[in-house]
């Protein structure tokens, strides 16, 4: 079987973005990461990503990405899928990113083109043969033009993408449904209620990166064509999350659910970036008690 083939198998039910980190003193807490990225795979989740939100790319070094890299792959050691991310770089510093993931045991790279990289076919194509070369690293596009990425998935070493819009992600889906090629829904479990009718094999989930069992079992009853009853997943648990969530600040949000499940030791944000308040933390407790159940929290104030 060949490695994109084995990815896109691969690719099937919550995808869990990596959220940082931080020490007290801004720098990269890789033994947290390390730990919780374990933790993930641990509890069944199939497939992790690095992305350049949740993951704060802007506020990370090349360096801290490169190791950050390093440690999630050492510590799924296989048990999911991994799936990595270059930041808007450079050519030459994407192609260089390629060839470290792969060295160190990713199973994909989710390519951010740069963001001046023009959608003209050739110089689109262009970029994405410059950056593999000396790589064969099974590639997900980002928010690819409709057109070209319905056309790039016939290239065997792109195996997928991930797609917010959701026009964009409904029509990639079904253009490329028979293909070795996964269309992911960067959006919440609401959209891929139908994305799953439709041959879409995986999301990414709000609750997934604090909670993964209510990912999965979300995902199970798609699996098993109880549409009904995964609605009503979407009413009970991500309408009110996302409510609270999206009105306190989505980062700060996360992040003191990941800190308050005992799976991150603090909640800090990349500076210059504003410190989550008492506040906010009480909505996020109160939320979490309110919609998950009081023994979710397993950390005091």
């Amino acid at each position: 079987m060949s490695r994109s083939i084995n990815v896109v198998e691969k690719t099937k039910g919550p995808v869990v973005p990596i959220n940082i980190c931080f020490n007290g003193d801004a720098t990269v807490d890789f033994g947290a990461i390390r730990d919780y990225a374990s933790t993930l795979s641990a509890n069944g989740v199939p497939v992790i990503l690095l992305t350049s939100g949740s993951s704060e790319y802007a506020w990370l070094s090349e360096k801290d990405v490169w190791g950050i890299t390093e440690v999630i792959a050492e510590a799924i050691n296989g048990r999911s899928l991994f799936i990595a991310a270059s930041g808007s770089w450079d050519v030459n510093t994407t192609a260089s990113y390629l060839k470290h993931a792969d060295a160190v045991g990713a199973d994909a790279v989710k390519v951010q083109p740069h963001l001046l990289l023009s959608s003209e076919r050739d110089i689109y194509f262009g970029y994405f043969d410059r950056i593999r070369e000396g790589s064969d690293i099974p590639l997900f596009l980002l928010d690819p033009p409709l057109a070209l990425a319905i056309e790039m998935a016939s290239d065997e070493q792109i195996v997928g993408a991930k797609v917010h819009s959701l026009p964009d992600y409904y029509s990639l889906t079904r253009a490329t449904r028979d293909q070795n090629f996964a269309a992911i829904c960067a959006g919440q479990m609401g959209n891929m209620v139908f994305g799953h009718q439709i041959g879409s094999p995986a999301y990414l989930c709000p609750i997934a990166p604090f909670l993964p069992r209510i990912a999965l079992e979300f995902f199970e009853k798609l699996e098993e064509r109880r549409y009904d009853d995964a609605l009503k997943f979407v009413s009970q648990y991500e309408v009110p999350w996302m409510e609270t969530a999206i009105d306190i600040g989505w980062l700060h949000a996360l992040k003191e659910a990941i800190r308050l499940v005992g799976f991150y030791p603090n909640n800090r944000l990349a500076p210059p970036q504003r410190s989550t308040t008492p506040e906010q933390a009480k909505r996020v407790r109160d939320v979490l008690e309110r919609v998950f159940g009081q023994d979710l929290v397993k950390c005091s104030d």
